[in-house]
């Protein structure tokens, strides 16, 4: 019963997380599925938001400003996930490769590559059958909203459905599951973990300065073709090679000094436009009449670009890009690393993968009937109404969400964990 307990409730997890250098990245993870989280409550509550700033008369909201945009510019949050992901994966292979023990690296890489699998797609396994088993139930809203889930006749069929939507799901090349349309992006982030491992393993024996040259090949091929997951995921692999070189004593592959006045000013622009870039509004969120993004998202995105998922993927995968390499080269002093280190962001990075899983059933349930039953109460409809309905709303689904992620976590997600490591060792 200890795991329904949320973990700010539990003694055991009421000293402060350890901090190791790499845990900024979950801090940012954390924070960037939150902004996805908002990214969706908007949708559903405030469309109006979504414009950019100045691209309609009525599209001049203080949140539609460039960078304010960036708390429910979710899509963009995307990139900086596969960059990270990138990051994370390559970290312990490239270190093994560098210090040429390369035993080690191939049992790493086969446990690693074994375990991945299991590990993305338990959960969200287990969440699609909770979500169809929650739409047989009725508690999903359908009225008046955009997103609408499978709804069988009969639970059997339900079930059904659900298995054979599964069964296509788990294959890596997929797309989303219909129980579930967020996980769109777990196929790619297989694929992508996929190619990082390959990668590693390839690329092991390499001289370092030549692995790095390869990987920066390979990320100029994709940026050309306009593979843009494939370009964030191995740009991660190569700021976790830069910043082994960095650390070593013998190397001397972009060793920079970042405690200057000129290095701090230089983090401090390039972060700041990191965030503009990211916070740039999607193509039908009338980007290309937006204030400071018109001709970005015109003539200054390539052609090649704008056949693939989305024209507007171009500027927030070079801003990820260009965010997480400047937090990463400021150093574990800076500001920017330690902002993502409080304790709150590293709960967010903890619970990340199980509120990115779980937000979407619980607003379209908990968060629409609380809001609609405040709204009801408070009387006739006006704005001052919706807006006290909707904080209402939040005070109760908030909580909620972030309880079922943390359950989820250490039921489902560690348990997926545990589980993958018994069966490799069988």
């Amino acid at each position: 019963m200890n795991e329904l307990v949320p973990a700010w409730w539990r003694r055991s997890e009421s000293a402060p997380p350890k901090i190791h250098p790499t845990s900024w990245l979950d801090g940012l993870r954390g924070v960037a599925a939150l902004f996805v989280l908002f990214h969706h409550s908007t949708q559903l509550w405030l469309p109006g938001l979504r414009p950019g700033w100045g691209s309609s008369p009525e599209a001049y909201h203080i949140f539609q400003f460039p960078i304010l945009r960036i708390l429910y510019s979710g899509g963009a949050m995307v990139s900086i996930f596969f960059v990270i992901s990138g990051y994370v994966l390559s970290n312990k292979p490239l270190a093994l490769a560098r210090q040429g023990r390369y035993e080690e690296l191939l049992v790493n890489l086969t446990s690693s590559t074994f375990r991945r699998g299991p590990r993305l797609f338990i959960p969200c396994i287990v969440s699609t059958f909770l979500t169809a088993m929650l739409v047989m139930s009725g508690a999903f809203v359908d009225e008046g909203v955009a997103r609408h889930y499978p709804h069988a006749a009969t639970l059997w069929e339900q079930f059904v459905s659900w298995l054979k939507d599964t069964v296509w799901f788990i294959n890596p090349f997929a797309q989303a599951s219909a129980f579930e349309p967020n996980t769109w992006t777990i196929p790619t982030e297989y694929q992508g973990s996929l190619i990082i491992f390959l990668c590693a393993l390839g690329l092991s024996r390499c001289r370092n300065q030549l692995r790095l040259g390869i990987l920066i090949c390979f990320v100029a091929y994709w940026l050309w073709f306009g593979d843009w997951a494939k370009v964030l995921f191995l740009s991660g692999m190569i700021m976790a090679d830069v910043r082994h070189g960095r650390n070593s004593d013998d190397e001397s592959i972009l060793k920079l000094e970042v405690r200057s006045l000129r290095s701090r000013l230089l983090h401090a622009v390039l972060v700041l436009l990191a965030v503009f870039l990211l916070s740039m509004p999607e193509y039908d969120e009338a980007a290309t009449d937006s204030f400071g993004y018109a001709t970005l998202a015109t003539t200054l995105t390539p052609r090649s670009w704008m056949d693939h998922f989305g024209p507007g993927r171009w500027w927030p995968c070079l801003s990820a890009i260009l965010l997480v390499a400047t937090i990463d080269s400021a150093g574990p002093d800076s500001i920017y690393q330690q902002l993502f280190t409080y304790r709150f962001q590293q709960y967010l990075g903890r619970i990340s993968f199980s509120l990115y899983l779980c937000h979407g059933a619980i607003i379209y349930t908990v968060g629409l009937r609380a809001q609609r039953f405040f709204s009801g109460v408070l009387g006739e409809e006006t704005g001052a109404i919706f807006g006290c309905s909707m904080v209402l709303g939040a005070g109760i689904t908030l909580p909620f969400l972030f309880w079922m992620s943390d359950v989820f976590t250490v039921v489902v997600d560690r348990g997926a964990v545990v589980l993958s490591r018994r069966m490799m060792n069988l």
